[in-house]
């Protein structure tokens, strides 16, 4: 009797702890905490939590995160059923610093939308000037952050004086606008997004970074396209950002999710077919000695040995010795790729690359290159990849950099890189930051 009570308790216990790690089973602390994400995301909910159907709300949260891209809907029946990588995933929505950030402004704007937002009339002011869409523009500033709050009087709040300037300069520099302190045409259409727009935006960003937990890695390398800048995230020794140029709107820099395998110092280029036909020949037409003052040569396809010199070939005879021949620029300060060249895999033939041009650095839209990513300081980037190898492959890259010749470089501890395009984050000062999207798409998920 006591053995046969004893295996009922025991089946007992069992049956409990496995409908406790069942798919629809949720902690109280993981339903607060699902219930708290649902709202952020923008998921309609009942009034009180009491009344809330966990099992439908985890299967609508999770749709919501991962349904925006059809290949990613196996994911979310994953996580439905997996109670382990769901309570990752919630987790992870509650430590994240960046997500953290992006759901703390999100609370903050949903206030603001319950407000009756104004909107500016394009106009331009002088400094002392009174009118009452200033005492507008003031409070709109001061709502969004950008201008402290001072007690003034209904006259006051009318003039337009040196501390609005001030308010605009840095709602600008949180736009990526020139920082000019003019009320710009431009700077009017932002000011005049309402604060239910911007909750949109950052419901995306957050919902875009969840979607991504399965991928994420501890230490990675960040390009943001709307930033234009390149970032190492999650290491903390290493906080560095360096200026990037992207894609033209023609030639898109794509959205990637691989690894950075290896550095080339003093890297030949071998243009592709379009920039050889539309830009290189063109160019040729013009100036009979181009290819050759941009140190060109042709380098027979079979036998990499034989090379031939363009001096005195005209553009049909260049034409026509492309058949067994490519174009391939020499290494040096001329150079295409500048002194380093950066290998992602990836099936576009997109890389990372130095840039002989730094002056297309001080442009504010720096979507001018033909897809790859040019680097303001590639150097920098080198060196820190090269701190995760071992001494031997520390040397190759110093003694590379003394010489002229092209030295590969495999790296034996490749890091991740993501190439995304958020258009919309919090900064390190815990500003909201807001780009126009560069390729007119909307953020989501790489792919």
């Amino acid at each position: 009797m006591y053995l046969e009570v004893t295996k009922l308790k025991l089946c007992i216990c069992v049956f409990c702890l496995l409908c406790s790690y069942s798919g629809g089973a949720l902690s109280r602390t993981a339903g607060d905490s699902l219930y708290s994400l649902a709202e952020d995301i923008g998921l309609s909910i009942g009034v009180h939590k009491a009344n809330t159907d966990y099992k439908h709300l985890k299967a609508d949260t999770l749709r919501s995160i991962f349904g925006h891209r059809n290949n990613d809907i196996d994911l979310s029946v994953l996580y439905l059923n997996d109670k382990h990588l769901f309570e990752g995933l919630i987790n992870y929505s509650n430590t994240d610093r960046e997500i953290q950030s992006l759901r703390i402004k999100i609370r903050d704007y949903k206030e603001l939308s319950r407000l009756k937002w104004p909107r500016l009339q394009s106009s331009q002011f002088s400094l002392g000037q009174k009118n009452k869409e200033i005492a507008k523009l003031r409070w709109m500033l001061v709502s969004l952050g950008d201008l402290k709050y001072k007690p003034l009087s209904a006259y006051r709040e009318q003039v337009y004086d040196p501390i609005i300037t001030a308010g605009i300069m840095l709602f600008q520099e949180r736009h990526g606008l020139s920082q000019s302190g003019d009320l710009t045409k431009e700077s009017i259409e932002l000011l005049n997004v309402t604060p239910n727009e911007v909750v949109t935006k950052l419901q995306a960003a957050v919902k875009m970074k969840l979607s991504e937990f399965h991928q994420k890695k501890s230490i990675y390398i960040e390009v943001n396209i709307s930033e234009y800048k390149l970032k190492v995230k999650g290491d903390e020794d290493f906080n560095f950002e360096i200026p990037v140029i992207v894609g033209r709107p023609a030639n898109k820099t794509p959205l990637l999710n691989t690894y950075i395998s290896n550095i080339t110092v003093n890297p030949t280029w071998t243009p592709p077919h379009s920039i050889v036909y539309d830009e290189l020949l063109l160019g040729l037409k013009t100036d009979p000695q181009f290819l050759v003052a941009q140190r060109f040569v042709l380098i027979n396809r079979l036998d990499s040995k034989k090379v031939k010199s363009l001096k005195g070939m005209n553009t049909e005879q260049v034409r026509l010795s492309l058949k067994n021949f490519k174009l391939v620029q020499k290494p040096g300060y001329w150079n295409a790729l500048g002194g380093y060249r950066f290998t992602i895999p990836n099936s576009e033939s997109i890389f990372l690359h130095d840039t002989p041009n730094k002056k297309l650095f001080s442009k504010r839209n720096r979507a001018l290159s033909h897809g790859c990513i040019r680097l303001a300081k590639p150097e920098l980037l080198a060196n820190y990849l090269v701190s995760r190898e071992n001494v031997d492959t520390k040397e190759k890259l110093e003694a590379a950099k003394q010489g002229s010749k092209t030295v590969n470089i495999t790296l034996n501890n490749p890091i991740p890189i993501i190439i995304t395009n958020q258009n919309i984050w919090v900064d390190k000062d815990n500003r909201l930051q807001l780009r126009s999207n560069v390729y007119k798409r909307e953020v989501k998920g790489n792919g």
